[in-house]
């Protein structure tokens, strides 16, 4: 399996991959398939060597303390329905930055199927954490309190739950994007940590609509007290926001991103009246964990609970998670995606035998690159393999879906011209339908900046074919060209790139759809019974995109079946001597589309991964304008 090891105390660059033996369950101990990692703030320090009177690891360890997954396997004294659960877990002694991870029993909590497990990894140590400070805080409606770290993983989950409280939440993070994140979390006002000393610029309040940018307060912070600060930062902001806190106040001591918890003197706060709480209040006894996690996990599911996610990197890019921890720049949670999830089928059928499931990240070969996917398209040739229209059973389990946009995830030997993170998007062996997909590097396009990631995976198989029948029908300027199933993706493609040409475009299409096609420049015929008295006595050229017996019509329309090429109708075209247009391949796919960047295709309907089977249905049935597309944003599918 793979992990990622801490080699050597210093930078992000001495977290490297490498291959292990699978672990084994010990007595009371489960092993987790691990889906997605939480990365802590203190896993950067730990690997920078901060903290070694108090933490015993040493290189080479894995690091990481918080995972979701489900459990593969269960040791003695394990209760058996563990196996195959949605499960989050502590892992108090490290080892979660990995495809498995043991996991004692009592930190074990199962995840509510409500609640996608990138959420369950995102508030798996952040939850029980905010839980805990605010129920000791004892907030009250209209309490005064201040957060600072507001825009991170923890600071953002506090200002949710005192904000939900009836609290008045001063926010104070570094960053433009921090602060709008607070605002947005239920901020009365956002500041930056200088104002905390006593600048009152640039002091956002909500008078002008969470997330704004608001007005400026005269009043200032530092002219403020707190009856309740939670200080997420220490060091000299935790200093500054402790000045804050009014007489019989409370001052809550947790976070040391700084490096430092704050430098409080205890009889000032004696002096004052104010009780300081520090660690203890985030560190529990495993029941206590339990308890709390629990209580996340039921509070997220009623949607109670969140905090927010900056960053998803697969396992082996743990060394970008912790660059942009170290940057103080990431809003909110960076997470660590173990394997991906994908559509797949194991027999033959109709859509109920697609299932989501499980499967290792695939590694990128020679030549190609993994994409991160963030939609996929679907096509009539996707249900059709379903269904076995090519023939033999299934060898094991299918991927659906031929074409996708997403970002390059990982790069494969030899790949020139991309760069992680690339927006892309292409044509791809069956498959596309998952969190991460195998392309080669060839048949991928760079994304235009226009398009969303569900426009553009509308867009590569049918600007390909579009393209590809219309180069062999041959058709030219001044010619009348006749596309059966005009408001399909295919057709609306041919029909842009003919107009295009100076084309006469006559499409067949459904009539609620005749006056989108007018706007396109199409003139539209109704599909059914007298169609060919609708049609003009002849044209120059027909292009099938519907294969529901037009053949003989369109051969009798334009007098030569050399005039005529289908993509829907094999045994017609065989017996009345017409084209059957298959495809150029996965490269031709990414030409077309650099080629032709001015065809759009709407998209009729967007799916979530969950609901594939859906998606297949709505294909069979047809009658729709445009694309159907699968959302599969990766991060967010789990």
């Amino acid at each position: 399996m793979k992990v990622v090891e801490v080699t050597k105390f210093g930078g992000p660059d001495v977290l490297v991959a490498k291959r292990v033996p699978e672990p084994v369950a010990g007595p009371g101990q489960v092993v987790i398939g691990v889906s997605v990692v939480d990365v802590m703030s203190i896993d950067a320090q730990l690997r920078a060597g901060w903290g070694r009177d108090w933490f015993p690891a040493r290189p080479p360890f894995v690091p990481g303390t918080g995972v979701a997954g489900r459990v593969i396997s269960a040791g003695d004294g394990v209760e058996a329905g563990w196996v195959g659960r949605r499960v989050a877990a502590l892992l108090p002694g490290g080892g979660a930055y990995a495809e498995r991870a043991v996991a004692g029993v009592e930190t074990l909590v199962a995840v509510p199927d409500e609640v996608p497990l990138w959420q369950a990894a995102a508030l798996v140590q952040v939850g029980p954490a905010a839980l805990s400070l605010v129920e000791a805080a004892e907030l009250r409606p209209g309490a005064r309190v201040l957060v600072t770290g507001a825009g991170g993983a923890l600071g953002l989950a506090l200002v949710r739950l005192a904000s939900a409280a009836g609290a008045r939440v001063t926010a104070a993070a570094h960053g433009q994007a921090k602060r709008a994140a607070a605002l947005e979390a239920g901020a009365a006002q956002a500041v930056d940590y200088p104002e905390l000393a006593g600048s009152s610029e640039g002091v956002r309040d909500d008078g002008a609509g969470a997330g704004s940018s608001g007005g400026v307060r005269d009043d200032g912070v530092a002219a403020m007290s707190f009856e309740v600060v939670f200080d997420g930062v220490g060091g000299e902001v935790g200093a500054a926001a402790f000045e804050l806190v009014a007489s019989g106040g409370r001052f809550f001591a947790y976070g040391v991103p700084s490096g430092s918890v704050a430098p409080v003197d205890p009889a000032e706060a004696g002096r004052r009246g104010v009780r300081l709480i520090g660690m203890e209040q985030v560190q529990f006894a495993p029941d206590e964990f339990r308890r709390l996690a629990e209580r996340t996990f039921k509070e997220a599911a009623a949607g109670r609970l969140a905090t927010a996610v900056g960053l998803v990197v697969p396992l082996e890019r743990a060394a970008e998670a912790h660059a942009a921890l170290q940057s103080r720049e990431l809003v909110g949670k960076a997470l660590l995606v173990a394997s991906a999830r994908a559509a797949r089928y194991s027999r033959h059928g109709g859509p109920e035998v697609l299932e989501i499931v499980e499967v290792p990240l695939p590694e990128p070969g020679p030549g190609q690159v993994r994409v991160a996917v963030r939609a996929a398209g679907v096509n009539p040739i996707d249900w059709k393999l379903r269904r076995g229209f090519r023939g033999a059973a299934p060898d094991g389990p299918q991927g659906t879906g031929m074409e996708l946009a997403g970002t390059v995830d990982a790069l494969g030997p030899g790949v020139r011209g991309l760069r992680l993170g690339d927006p892309v998007y292409g044509q791809v062996a069956p498959g596309a339908v998952a969190t991460h997909a195998i392309a080669e590097a060839e048949a991928l396009a760079p994304k235009p900046d226009d398009l969303t990631y569900e426009e553009a995976a509308a867009l590569p198989v049918a600007v390909e074919t579009a393209r590809r029948a219309l180069r062999d029908l041959g058709v030219e300027e001044g010619e009348t060209l006749l596309i059966h199933a005009v408001a399909g993706g295919v057709g609306l493609a041919a029909a842009q790139l003919a107009l295009a040409q100076g084309v006469t475009v006559i499409g067949t299409a459904s009539e609620r759809h005749h006056d989108f096609l007018r706007g396109l420049g199409v003139r539209p015929v109704a599909y059914g019974e007298g169609l060919e008295r609708r049609l003009p006595p002849s044209v120059d050229r027909v292009l099938d995109a519907s294969g529901r017996g037009e053949l003989e019509l369109s051969v009798r329309l334009t007098g030569d079946p050399n005039r005529v090429i289908t993509i829907a109708d094999r045994d017609g075209a065989q017996r009345l001597g017409v084209r059957f247009s298959t495809g150029d391949g996965a490269a031709a796919a990414a030409r077309a589309l650099r080629e032709a960047p001015h065809v759009r295709l709407p998209v009729a309907e967007v799916f979530p991964l969950e609901r594939i089977a859906d998606a297949h249905r709505r294909s069979e049935e047809g009658h729709f304008l445009g694309k159907l597309v699968i959302s599969t944003a990766s991060w967010a599918s789990w």
